[in-house]
């Protein structure tokens, strides 16, 4: 029987929150890319964890899209709830890339200013060739660059934290037990594997939407987009059952597609999966639409029912047969001869 979360001692690893186990030919390589100690690995194409290599120390937690990986005592999205404006490995976090994109611009969101203190990752164990590091400032910069064009008015900096007298453990540690008993009553509406990053960042836009001069911003950011359906769609639906959050769905008669951009991790599957190449990003999105989870119909069809399978398709002039039958009928037409041929 397949086990669907690896445990350690302390880190988790849900492979059904994982992308790479929704979708075969999905290419997510973030983990295995940025872990100090090369933990991650594949097993029978399975992504996998060596936890005799795992240390525990957060660095993969801020890059995984979905959620997947998480540790016992420490929560980044319970973090961003403590308010806190200095971020900091000798503060009480164990490491500045367990946050997320979404966690920084979240977190500037919510505070008059955002402080980073990156002066420790030089020559930290963390941070081989610099590579932590690197992820850590391109997350930064991206975070500010949103911060920017929405017009937030909101700032993240670089400062040195001066560390208080109390060890760093003892402070992790307390740190997490707060955490732990802090309510997340503003980010435990999820849509089933809804990431909590993503429900804290849309109340964070929500909670300063006033303050937000530009509301209609790019999507060439990696957690956000908008998607939209031509006319080559055939309905077939792969799209709404590979999507792991639900952001696609049918409507109740089961004729049009809908999307929910708040919904959407920019896993772009559906673009990767649909066979006509139907589906493609807009290049803007409209930050109400995105926080308050505002439903878009992408495309609606005309259903008929197929003259050969008898199954509803979506009718787009001619005989009155759907795509799967005709194509059975071109590839076999030598050996193939319909009913009413054969009388």
């Amino acid at each position: 029987m397949m086990e669907y979360k690896q445990k350690g001692e302390l880190f988790s690893f849900d492979l059904l929150r994982c992308l790479r186990t929704d979708y075969f030919h999905n290419d997510c390589q973030e983990c295995l890319q940025i872990c100090p100690e090369n933990a991650f690995f594949f097993d029978r194409k399975r992504l996998s964890v060596d936890f005799d290599k795992c240390i525990n120390c957060s660095v993969c937690l801020g890059v995984c899209p979905s959620e997947a990986l998480s540790l016992d005592f420490f929560d980044p999205n319970a973090y961003v709830l403590k308010n806190s404006n200095h971020l900091s490995c000798k503060k009480d976090i164990p490491c500045l890339s367990a946050f997320s994109i979404e966690h920084f611009i979240s977190m500037a969101l919510r505070s008059d200013k955002l402080f980073v203190d990156l002066s420790h990752c030089e020559g930290c164990s963390l941070n081989p060739e610099n590579k932590t590091l690197a992820s850590i400032e391109a997350r930064i910069e991206e975070a500010k660059r949103f911060l920017e064009e929405s017009g937030s008015g909101k700032i993240i900096e670089q400062k040195p934290y001066e560390p208080q007298r109390r060890g760093f453990f003892k402070a992790l540690y307390s740190a997490a037990k707060d955490v732990a008993n802090e309510p997340l009553k503003d980010a435990t509406n999820t849509i089933e594997r809804l990431p909590v990053k993503t429900t804290l960042l849309k109340n964070s836009i929500k909670a300063k939407i006033q303050d937000i001069t530009n509301k209609q911003i790019a999507t060439d950011y990696s957690f956000l987009t908008a998607k939209e359906i031509n006319d080559s769609c055939t309905n077939c639906g792969d799209c709404v059952q590979f999507c792991p959050t639900n952001a696609l769905f049918f409507s109740q008669d089961g004729a049009a597609i809908w999307f929910v951009a708040g919904r959407c991790i920019d896993c772009n599957i559906c673009n990767d999966i649909c066979k006509p190449e139907a589906i493609s990003d807009k290049e803007q999105i409209d930050l109400i639409t995105y926080a308050f989870d505002r439903g878009e119909e992408l495309i609606h069809h005309t259903l008929e029912i197929c003259s050969e399978c008898k199954t509803p398709f979506a009718y787009k002039g001619g005989e009155m047969i759907c795509e799967r039958c005709k194509s059975f009928i071109d590839d076999f037409s030598d050996i193939f001869k319909l009913a009413s041929d054969m009388e």
